[in-house]
């Protein structure tokens, strides 16, 4: 210590302590520095205070399309939160008009068009579209006996279901709505059958809401990408991620183990079409 203690009075140029160094007596110096030191390290027990404080409460805008958003993404994550990684999500729901590029974001998942390679896109679902209904509606003999709705948003989708059922090159008209959780609000209440990404509507599924009535008929969909803005908090965003893909791939495992229950189309069983017409 006493050598510690003369090469800082080297350093100041002045003494520190009195001259009977053995008592470590602080002359007026050594207590002007003393005291100018703790101020000092209370300042840098604030600040670290402060950052931490900030780096537990940091939120993240996850930028999501609006029915992915409602449907998927935010009755999962409670899940994220109680897994205690110290970032709050604020979920900010999108729609298909909008100007994606414009929207301020940490965490950012898109439907369709690839996301630019600086965000570094993972891949997290790709769609499987499926005709569902009410079922007050599940009984209709074939396709082309259903009122059918769609959503502007998702232009093609209806065609490509009935070429893959019927062979028509065209569908019948819909009822159509401006964005697809409103067809699908639509659908729910019997106002017509609609084209939809099953991995969306599971749980309604599931619950007996919708009716699959030819769940051998499907077609793909759009690919979903999450990416992370470099310039934002990236750490904290990249924890999002990571979850966001596990926890898709756990639901992809779901869907492929529910596909194999005893009762289900196995791979290579021809299932039944529809009645054309």
């Amino acid at each position: 210590m006493s050598k510690q203690i003369t090469q800082l009075e080297q350093w100041l140029e002045r003494p520190l302590f009195a001259e009977k160094r053995r008592g470590m007596i602080a002359n007026a110096a050594g207590e002007r520095l003393a005291t100018a030191m703790g101020e000092a390290r209370q300042l840098l027990a604030a600040a670290l205070d402060d950052i931490e404080a900030a780096e537990q409460e940091s939120e993240l805008a996850v930028v999501a399309p609006a029915t992915f958003a409602m449907r998927w993404l935010i009755p999962r994550l409670p899940s994220f939160q109680a897994s205690g990684p110290g970032v709050r999500v604020a979920v900010r729901p999108t729609h298909t008009t909008e100007d994606w590029d414009a929207i301020p974001f940490d965490v950012m998942i898109r439907r369709g068009p690839a996301l630019a390679a600086r965000f570094d896109p993972q891949p997290l679902f790709v769609e499987e579209l499926g005709l569902l209904t009410a079922p007050a509606l599940s009984g209709a003999s074939s396709p082309s006996a259903l009122p059918l709705v769609a959503a502007d948003t998702r232009a093609g989708e209806l065609k490509r279901w009935f070429a893959r059922a019927t062979g028509a090159p065209t569908a019948p008209e819909a009822i159509r709505f401006p964005h697809f959780y409103i067809a699908l609000e639509a659908a729910l209440s019997g106002i017509g059958a609609l084209v939809a990404p099953l991995f969306l509507v599971e749980e309604l599924v599931r619950a007996g809401h919708l009716i699959e009535p030819w769940p051998e008929i499907r077609v793909p969909g759009a690919t979903y990408t999450v990416g992370v803005n470099p310039e934002g908090n990236a750490a904290a965003a990249r924890k999002v991620a990571t979850w966001l893909c596990e926890t898709a791939a756990d639901c992809r495992s779901t869907a492929i183990a529910d596909s194999a229950r005893p009762g289900a189309d196995q791979p290579g069983e021809k299932a039944s079409a529809p009645p054309r017409g």
